[in-house]
This record gives C-alpha cells, sequence and structure tokens, in this order.
C-alpha cells in the first residue's frame, strides 16, 4: 500500500510539472537543451544500450513494440518506450514486454525530478522528464537493446538525443499539423530529424510525394536506406526474399514487416529456422488498443448481464489510421458492427470527416460518446460535424453510460475507436489489463 500511495504521488509530481503533449505549442532544437541537461547529470544513461528510433504518423508504437518483442526472442535484454499510455504511465516504459516495476519507476523518478527542481534545469516537459526517466531504467536494468518511439515528430523530439543503430519512418501523414507544418511535407521533414548521415533507415510505403522527396533528401543527406514498397501479403528478409508464412494468415499489417526487416538488418540470419521463428511471433503479436480484438469482456462492477460478446478496441485519430481500421474489419469479414466513438475536438478536420463518416454509415448503431478530456468533442458537436443520416446514433454522457449502452443492445461486435484518451478511460472499466 505504501509503494502504491508513493507512485501515485509521483504521479502528482510529474503532472505537475509543464505537460508539452496537452499545450499544443511548437517547439525546436534549441528545447532539447533540458532533457540533455537532464541526461547528463545523471551520466548520459541513453549511451548505455543500443538503439532503435521509430518516427512516423500511424504504426509507431506496434512497430516498436513488435520489434522489441523480436529482439528479445533473439536472447536480448530490450526495453521499449512508447507514448502515449492507455492507462498505466508505465505501459510507455517497457523491459521485456512488461512495464517497467513501480519501484523502479518511482527511483529514478525521484531522482529525476531532483535534478528537474533544484540544477536549474532549462526548457523541461513533461515528455522530457518521462524520456529522461525511460533512459534511467533502461541502463539501470542493463538493457542490451532499447526501442525508442518519438512522442512528436522527429527532429526536435526528447528521444532524438540518443545515439543509435537505426532509423525508422512508418507511414507519414497529415496529424498535429499545427505543430509540426500544414504540408505534409513540412511533417515529413519534421520525421527526418530522426536520420543521420551513414545511419541505415528503413522507410515503410508512403505516398508519392513523400516518397519522392524522401528519395531526393536521403540521397543529398547520405543516407542508406531501406524501402517497404507496399503493403504485404508475405514477408520478405531485407534481401528480397520471401519468407514462409502460414497460408491461412492474411499478412496486411505493414508495421509487421517493418519490424521484421528491421531484426533482419541488425541481426542477419541465413537460418530458415530461425527466420520462421521471427515470423510466428510476428504474425502472433497483439497489442491492446491496435485493432485488438476481444471476446465475451465484463463491464467491471456491473451485473453480469453487461457482457460485450466481442470488442475491437483501436486508438485510430487520423484519415489513414481510420482507413486503415475499415481496411481490416473488411478483411476480419465484420460488416454488421457497432460504433462508440470518441474524439477529441482539434481531430474533427475536413480531412478526417469523410473516413469518420464511411465508419459510422457501415454501422448497425452508432454511439457518441463525451468521454473525460478538456480535448474531447461533446456528442452534439460530433453529431453535427459528421452529419449523420440513417444512422441509429446515440448521445452518450459518459464512457460507463456507452458501455452499458453497447452492451444492452445484442450480441453484434462492437468498435470503439476514435482517441487513445478514450480508449484509456475505456479500459479500465472493463475486464482487460494494460499493463503486463
Amino acid at each position: 500500500m505504501r509503494l502504491v500511495s508513493h507512485y501515485d504521488g509521483i504521479l502528482q509530481q510529474l503532472e505537475d510539472e509543464a505537460n508539452y503533449e496537452l499545450s499544443a505549442r511548437s517547439r525546436d532544437l534549441s528545447k532539447l537543451e533540458g532533457v540533455r541537461f537532464l541526461l547528463n547529470q545523471l551520466g548520459n544513461p541513453e549511451k548505455s544500450p543500443k538503439i532503435v528510433h521509430i518516427a512516423g504518423t500511424n504504426g509507431k508504437g506496434f512497430t516498436a513494440l513488435l520489434l522489441a518483442a523480436l529482439l528479445k526472442q533473439e536472447g536480448f535484454r530490450t526495453g521499449c518506450y512508447t507514448s502515449p499510455h492507455l492507462v498505466d504511465l508505465r505501459e510507455r516504459v517497457q523491459i521485456d514486454g512488461q512495464c517497467v516495476e513501480k519501484q523502479q519507476f518511482v527511483d529514478a523518478s525521484e531522482r529525476i525530478l531532483e535534478i528537474s527542481r533544484y540544477s536549474q534545469c532549462p526548457h523541461i516537459s513533461f515528455f522530457d522528464l518521462i524520456t529522461a526517466i525511460a533512459f534511467k531504467v533502461f541502463a539501470t536494468t542493463q538493457c542490451d537493446w532499447v526501442v525508442l518511439e518519438t512522442g512528436l515528430g522527429g527532429k526536435a523530439d526528447s528521444t532524438n538525443v540518443a545515439p543509435k543503430k537505426l532509423a525508422i519512418l512508418t507511414k507519414i501523414g497529415l496529424d498535429h499539423q499545427k505543430i509540426l507544418g500544414n504540408s505534409i511535407l513540412e511533417i515529413a521533414a519534421e520525421k527526418l530529424g530522426i536520420a543521420r548521415k551513414g545511419l541505415p533507415l528503413l522507410v515503410s510505403q508512403q505516398t508519392k510525394i513523400v516518397r519522392e522527396w524522401l528519395e531526393h533528401q536521403t540521397r543529398l543527406q547520405e543516407i542508406p536506406t531501406h524501402w517497404i514498397d507496399e503493403t504485404p501479403r508475405y514477408l520478405v528478409d531485407h534481401d528480397g526474399h520471401r519468407l514462409a508464412a502460414p497460408k491461412e494468415a492474411k499478412i496486411s499489417d505493414v508495421s509487421r514487416e517493418l519490424a521484421l526487416k528491421a531484426v533482419e538488418i541488425l541481426l542477419p540470419t541465413k537460418s530458415p529456422k530461425r527466420r520462421q521463428k521471427r515470423i510466428d511471433l510476428a504474425l502472433e503479436f497483439t497489442l491492446i488498443g491496435r485493432k485488438s480484438r476481444h471476446y465475451e469482456v465484463k463491464v467491471q462492477n456491473e451485473s453480469s448481464e453487461h457482457i460485450l460478446s466481442e470488442l475491437i478496441l483501436d486508438g485510430a485519430h487520423n484519415v489513414d489510421a481510420i482507413d486503415s481500421l475499415i481496411t481490416t474489419l473488411s478483411e476480419w469479414q465484420i460488416s454488421c458492427y457497432g460504433l462508440l466513438l470518441g474524439i477529441a475536438k482539434d481531430k474533427m478536420t475536413i480531412e478526417a470527416r469523410d473516413s469518420l463518416q464511411k465508419l459510422a454509415q457501415r454501422a448497425q448503431q452508432v454511439g457518441l460518446v463525451q468521454y473525460s478530456s478538456k480535448r474531447a468533442a461533446g456528442p452534439s458537436e460530433m453529431l453535427e460535424y459528421l452529419d449523420f443520416s440513417g444512422n441509429s446514433v446515440k448521445l452518450l454522457s459518459s464512457s460507463l453510460n456507452a458501455l452499458r449502452w453497447a452492451s444492452a443492445t445484442g450480441t453484434i461486435p462492437w468498435v470503439i475507436t476514435g482517441s487513445f484518451h478514450f480508449l484509456g478511460e475505456v479500459l479500465p472499466l472493463l475486464s482487460l489489463d494494460s499493463c503486463n
């Protein structure tokens, strides 16, 4: 109980610091002085492990955690740093697929908060603090490899202070325009900022304009680049050889291909058995909140009647992610479903509206949910924004009310999506565990 209380106290202290993630301010490279200062005071723990760095718009977290799992399978102690978390802040800092222990998190946090407060540390954000905590934990636990996901952008992201062995770009699209730039190429420039001259770069499939721009820039900057050209229906190694995959597996998620290609670049092998073992893990890997599928899920602390026979949870919050969710539902042959949607006001863009309308119009029933966040759009705002017609639409005042309503409407699958913050509020209300 004492540790839980201490841990909760540390969380409050971290939240009391400037929270860049919620402030939506622009940031430049000079602001990395703060995280560099913190790490220098800690003895530069970011230099201890071998690092893979991932930027992009969609698929970063899944790619990062799968790659970490593949490196662990190879016998390495592996850390992984991702964001945002769904329920527990420790989800961001994982070692060998498990959330960091509370005591380890507390120990690292106390030292970093002390430096932040009493050493005249410049330009410190919430994300800087958590990044420093992660590096401290990874060094203390003697991780061999660490996979880092950028928080926002790339060039000016707190994670971009560490030396690395490989950089990865997932698909780049429009998101966070107020911070990263209004055009797709401005955003691409921020993401490419994680790359270095002479450092291998692995790039996911991109739109034509982004691909051509990246090809030019990587040649100009002398960055050796590996490309994944199209969404794979089979898996290949980095030499272009096809690898065997179970016939029943329908591989449409390029994140799996990215992670497999990354581990092959880092740890090349000619052993068919070793390659197949990697593929098997990639095919089996799932992650809560990233197109995860769950069955017979009970709403916590409710009567036995409140059970959802099937749930699909996905944090889709921009055009590419929503379109990907629609494709996945089609591949899973889910044509009759209910939709619980909670979105942030700043995500109600013209670009996203068509995709959200398509997702909603295919649903048998739609619930527009008011989740607990200052950024959350109200149900009435969403209704006006989406301009629904021909749907059974319910305006719901809370996530709990939404789950109660969904569980009372029959046995159809329910898709819960729109925001990671929304999913983070829903998960504790269900019999699902986001950490470990």
